[in-house]
């Protein structure tokens, strides 16, 4: 696996990683991927459009409930989320600041990128890096999914513990979900 998400989040609190093997070639799997909607995830859409709720009804939320347009465009359709690192058909490396723990979470002025993201260091948020990585393996493919996330400090850090504690299930099954949906959309059966 890439070392890549170490470079922008080395020391991390809390961490999932999921990964599916598929018969596909990695350019077939990474497509098929970048392809994947809400339209795909019935019951994590439905997690996702109960977390950004209190957003929409204050008129603050981000159009994030498209079920036509593939999920990797709709997280960073608003800037929220900023590319850390990108290398087309093989990964995607996307990271965010903000007080994931409010019920409309609050952020700081938008990051522009990785240097920004690595800079940032005022207490009262966590960051959060999630990436998506396509390899060869064996006759096929290994696709993994990776999210990190830290407090800018100890009381943040607290906050983003006892979130996490009631989220990660639901973090837990839209990547599987997701990783699944990527895998339907893999052409055809192999031998």
């Amino acid at each position: 696996m890439d070392d890549t998400l170490d470079r922008f989040l080395p020391a991390y609190r809390h961490r999932t990683v999921h990964g599916i093997t598929l018969g596909a070639p990695p350019q077939e799997v990474w497509a098929a991927l970048n392809a994947v909607t809400l339209a795909d995830l019935p019951l994590p859409g439905a997690l996702l459009a109960l977390r950004i709720l209190p957003s929409r009804l204050r008129g603050k939320g981000p159009d994030l409930l498209d079920r036509s347009v593939p999920l990797a465009e709709l997280f960073r359709r608003d800037g929220r989320w900023v590319t850390l690192a990108e290398e087309p058909g093989r990964l995607l490396v996307l990271g965010r600041v903000a007080r994931f723990w409010s019920p409309v979470p609050r952020e700081p002025a938008p990051l522009r990128d990785g240097a920004a993201f690595l800079a940032f260091a005022a207490p009262g948020y966590a960051k959060a890096v999630i990436s998506h990585e396509v390899f060869a393996h064996g006759s096929g493919s290994r696709l993994v999914t990776e999210t990190r996330i830290r407090g800018t400090d100890a009381r943040a850090g607290r906050r983003f513990a006892a979130y996490w504690l009631l989220i990660r299930p639901g973090v837990g099954l839209i990547r599987r979900s997701a990783l699944a949906a990527a895998g339907r959309r893999c052409a055809g059966p192999r031998p």
